[in-house]
Order: C-alpha cells, then sequence, then structure tokens
C-alpha cells in the first residue's frame, strides 16, 4: 500500500510540474510583471483578475478531459458534444493555431529574440531554429515519454532559475511601489484582460488529451483514480503557476515608481532582469526563457501530432508528423515574432470565445442534456469573434468590451434559452405519455 501511494505522489507531482511547464510560455513570463508595473501598490487586485482569467481557464481547460471519453471521442474534449462536421473543423483551427501555423514556430522565435540575440547578436536565426527544434524533435518523437522528461527534467531547471530571479527580486526591490495605478480603468479589470490576452485555455484543451494520455498510461484506468491524479496535478500545477506570477507580479510593481511605461512588455521584463541580476540576468533570462519554450514546444508538438494521426485514422503516422511539424516550424519561426503574431491574432481572436464557451459547458455537461446547448452556443461565441475582429460597431458597446470580454453576456443569453427550449421540448412527450397510460 505504501508502494503504491509512493507512486501516487510521485505521479501527479510529475504530471503537476508538466503542466505547469506547459501553460508556462514566454508569454507567460512577460505579462504578471507588466501588471505588476501598471498596478503599483494595488498589483494584489490585478493579479485576482489574472489568476481568474489565466490560471482559472487553463486549468479548467485540462479538466474538461474527464468529462469526455478520451478512448472513444479522441483528442479535443471540448468539441465531443458537439456536431461532429463542426466538431472537426474547430479542432483543425485550434490544433493548427497552437501547433505547427502559430504558438509552436512562435516558441523558437520568442527564444530566438529574448535569450539568443542579447548574448549573441549575430547569431543566424536559421540555424538557431533547426536546433531548437532539432530539440523539440528529439524529446517529443517517442509519444509516451513526453509528460516525464517535461515533468522530471525541464521543469525543475526552469522553476530553480524562476525562483533565483523572484527571491532576489523580494529581497531587493527594485524601488517603492506607485500609490496611483497608471490605467484609467479598473484595476481587476486590467488583470483579467492581461490573463485573457495569454489564451492559455486554447493550449490547455489540447495539452488535456496528454496529461490524460499519461495517467491512462500509468495504469489509472478507474474513473474515480483518474480524477483523484488530475485533480492533484492541476492543484500542483496551479499553486506553482500562483506563486511565480505573483512573484512576477510584485518585482514589475517595484519597479512602477523607476522606469518609464513605453519600455513594454518585453523591454520592462528584460530591463527588470538586468537591475535584479546585473549582467548574469541576461543569461538568467535567456534560461527561463529557452526552457519555458521549449516545454510549451514539446507538449504542442506531440498534441498536434497526436490529433493529425487521429483524425487521419492511422494513415499518417505520428513519428513522421512529429518531423513534418518540427521542419513547419523551422521555417516559420524565422519570420519572427511581430509577423507571426500579427498574421495569426485575428484567427486566434475569432476561435477563443468558441473555445473558453466549450470549456465551461464541457465542465457543467451533466446538467446540460441537450447538445444543441453546446452547437449554438459556440457558433455565435465564433461569430462575436469575427464581428469583434471587424470592429463591427455594436459589439463595441456592449458590456465588458473595453476588456475582450464583450461576447460573454450574449452567449450566456443564447445559451440559456437554447437549453430552456430543449428541455422544454424533452418534456413534452412525457407528457404525452402520462396522459395515454391515464387512459389506458
Amino acid at each position: 500500500m505504501n508502494n503504491l501511494n509512493e507512486k501516487s505522489k510521485m505521479d501527479f507531482m510529475v504530471i503537476g510540474f508538466a503542466i505547469f511547464s506547459m501553460l508556462f510560455g514566454a508569454g507567460n513570463l512577460i505579462f504578471p510583471p507588466f501588471l505588476g508595473f501598471l498596478t503599483g501598490s494595488a498589483w494584489m487586485v490585478g493579479f485576482l483578475g489574472y489568476v481568474l482569467a489565466d490560471i482559472i481557464l487553463g486549468v479548467s481547460g485540462i479538466m474538461t478531459s474527464l468529462n469526455h471519453n478520451y478512448e472513444e471521442n479522441g483528442a479535443i474534449s471540448i468539441a465531443s458534444r458537439v456536431d461532429k462536421r463542426l466538431g472537426l473543423l474547430l479542432g483543425i483551427i485550434m490544433i493548427t493555431c497552437i501547433g505547427p501555423a502559430v504558438a509552436i514556430p512562435r516558441t523558437g522565435a520568442i527564444t530566438f529574440e529574448i535569450s539568443v540575440l542579447p548574448l549573441f547578436p549575430s547569431f543566424n536565426p536559421l540555424v538557431f531554429s533547426i536546433i531548437f527544434f532539432g530539440i523539440t524533435l528529439a524529446f517529443t518523437i517517442t509519444k509516451s515519454k513526453v509528460i516525464d522528461v517535461i515533468g522530471k527534467v525541464f521543469t525543475p531547471i526552469l522553476l530553480i532559475a524562476l525562483a533565483i530571479l523572484i527571491i532576489k527580486g523580494i529581497i531587493s526591490p527594485i524601488g517603492d511601489m506607485s500609490q496611483t495605478p497608471a490605467i484609467s480603468g479598473s484595476v481587476f479589470g486590467e488583470g483579467l484582460a492581461q490573463g485573457y490576452q495569454t489564451m492559455d485555455a486554447l493550449g490547455a484543451v489540447a495539452l488535456a488529451s496528454l496529461v490524460m494520455g499519461s495517467i491512462l498510461s500509468k495504469g489509472y484506468t478507474d474513473k474515480k483514480e483518474k480524477r483523484k491524479i488530475l485533480v492533484k496535478s492541476n492543484v500542483v500545477a496551479a499553486l506553482f503557476l500562483i506563486l511565480v506570477y505573483g512573484g512576477l507580479c510584485y518585482i514589475g510593481a517595484t519597479a512602477s515608481t523607476t522606469l518609464n511605461v513605453n519600455l513594454g512588455q518585453t523591454g520592462l521584463l528584460t530591463t527588470l532582469t538586468y537591475l535584479i541580476m546585473g549582467n548574469f540576468g541576461k543569461v538568467l533570462l535567456a534560461i527561463i526563457v529557452f526552457f519555458a519554450c521549449l516545454t510549451t514546444s514539446v507538449g504542442l508538438t506531440s498534441v498536434a501530432a497526436g490529433f493529425y494521426e487521429e483524425i487521419s485514422g492511422g494513415r499518417l503516422n505520428y513519428k513522421v508528423l512529429v518531423v513534418a511539424i518540427c521542419i513547419i516550424s523551422t521555417i516559420i519561426s524565422t519570420m519572427g515574432v511581430s509577423t507571426i503574431i500579427m498574421v495569426a491574432g485575428p484567427l486566434l481572436d475569432i476561435i477563443y470565445p468558441a473555445a473558453v464557451t466549450l470549456i465551461v459547458l464541457t465542465l457543467i455537461s451533466d446538467k446540460i442534456k441537450s447538445n444543441a446547448v453546446f452547437n449554438i452556443s459556440s457558433i455565435v461565441a465564433a461569430l462575436f469573434g469575427v464581428m469583434n475582429v471587424m470592429k463591427v460597431g455594436f459589439v463595441q458597446s456592449l458590456p465588458l468590451s473595453e476588456i475582450g470580454l464583450n461576447w460573454i453576456l450574449p452567449v450566456l443569453i443564447v445559451a440559456l434559452i437554447t437549453n430552456f427550449v430543449t428541455a422544454s421540448k424533452d418534456k413534452e412527450p412525457d407528457k404525452l405519455d402520462a396522459t395515454d397510460t391515464q387512459i389506458s
């Protein structure tokens, strides 16, 4: 029994560390310090909004794998109750966005621009991309080992580097915190907006399949066992994310009276690191960004290859797909971060509301009888995403528009109406049967 308990502890810690690393990309390294910098002494209020929109939503995306038969229904847990064609289209767009078209190449581009260029200004971007995605390929080619490699090898290195930066920043604060936030609106709303912009929920939905696959491969097949391991793993991931993001947010707040807001997010991060650690800060930041991006790259490459293998019915081999994704990502990453974001931004803005909608509905799927709620709500969310990108007039005047959440109220109304109508229709035959029985 003790051996079994020890195995369980080791498993959920490794999986929890892996979830932490896969959700903690370079974007997550940039947003919290900037949030603290903008909010000053009110950083904790803003941070609560960030936790809600990033960590809670991200962990919820991982949790959707419990409300979904992974073995029968495939990788995208939130698509299990939508129309098959809609689910396939949604899955392809999501995986392609967080896979070879956008997120995976972006990990290489961000690592090059933040980790390599400051130390080696003349380094060739193509050569670096080949090296970076060659490492990704090496750690992804064996599917069953991905979570263990990330959880046992990469995460400890990442956590140690982050701990050095954060602890030093807390012990030796850069300066005093501003008593007046550098924003005109709600501090909590700013935190919510910054957390939402990370779009971690989209990645979490895809990574959920990788996490559940790892749980199954470790011998946890009973539903209660799977739930227990997944919940504990998510608690581990969430706690470390809160500690790291909170520390980074605090460090940013200590610079709110010292630095200029025109630095921008990336400029602020590099300046903070230098002020805290001196010239060694460049090396430390390079290590943090490299491992933050590599863990995300490895996780998403495995997920994307697994998904394409699945929808092809096995005709496309996982290992061949991993190689193809790494080659494509190598080429696209040389375009640079700004170009990748500029091209991909509108598509992500369209798909993200639908993904968040389906995450929430999946978490309460036991209380929703009709699949129409999932279908109609996700379509409406995507339509509002399109109208947001096109900046349609009336959409911009809806509640929560200032933080990009103007789609929430319309989708909520549509979901409630659809659920009410379909529930009423389901009850009508029951009443008829009861009447017939009485007549008989």
